[in-house]
């Protein structure tokens, strides 16, 4: 770990962004990967994570910007060649000391940042930027919660790519358990994505960039820009 910098934690709508990520305790990332990559994404988003983890081997970058970090779980996983520069950028304080112990052989620098706001603090470009599993959190409308990735550009190199995952709320066809995880989720506000549909998230992105790839697994689209 090279250091902690503390970026702009406030913003709008305070109470449900803190809602979105308090959930993220020790305790609780202590099993994470286990729920999530073990069980939910093949069982109730019908996404394996090996498919995430395909998207992480084909565009990871060695100047990468993973924003809402988790437990570190792609990057880990991913099986890079090395970073010349790994950046880690989460609200969350225990995701970043959780990643950061992970990724340690990495050297990564850590950001403590809320992506609906600006990013206050000043950061290298990175050719690659990683956002899985973030944007069904954000609370808000889809035009709102891609504020999140208009404050990622500037960090985007020339040529880079944003690359990662979300997991949709409409226009979906659920089973079970993704319906009864969706309203769980939902109703303790860490999701916050039953109105998100494919057709607002591509539209979105379409207005964003010229170069977009976005596909849907499952309840899951996953998407690729430059």
């Amino acid at each position: 770990m090279s250091g902690v910098q503390a970026g702009n934690v406030g913003a709008p709508d305070a109470a449900a962004i803190e809602a979105a990520h308090a959930i993220y305790t020790p305790l609780m990332l202590s099993f994470y990967d286990r729920l999530v990559h073990g069980l939910s994404n093949r069982f109730a988003w019908r996404c394996p994570t090996e498919r995430l983890l395909d998207l992480y081997r084909n565009n990871l970058s060695s100047r990468h910007l993973e924003a809402g970090v988790g437990t570190g779980f792609f990057i880990d996983r991913a099986n890079p060649g090395g970073f010349e520069q790994l950046t880690l950028l989460d609200i969350n304080r225990h995701c970043l000391a959780r990643s950061a112990r992970r990724l340690a052989r990495y050297q990564p620098l850590l950001c403590e940042a809320n992506l609906l706001a600006p990013i206050a603090v000043e950061l290298e470009p990175a050719d690659s930027i990683g956002l899985t599993y973030v944007l069904h959190c954000l609370p808000g409308r889809m035009s709102e919660k891609l504020r999140a990735i208009d404050h990622l550009r500037p960090v985007m190199s020339k040529g880079g790519v944003l690359f990662g995952a979300t997991i949709l709320g409409r226009g979906i066809e659920p089973n079970g358990a993704a319906r009864s995880l969706l309203r769980l989720y939902n109703a303790k506000g860490v999701f916050n994505n039953l109105d998100d549909d494919f057709e607002a998230f591509r539209d979105s992105l379409k207005r964003r960039f010229e170069v977009m790839e976005i596909e849907t697994k499952g309840c899951v689209a996953l998407f690729r820009v430059r």
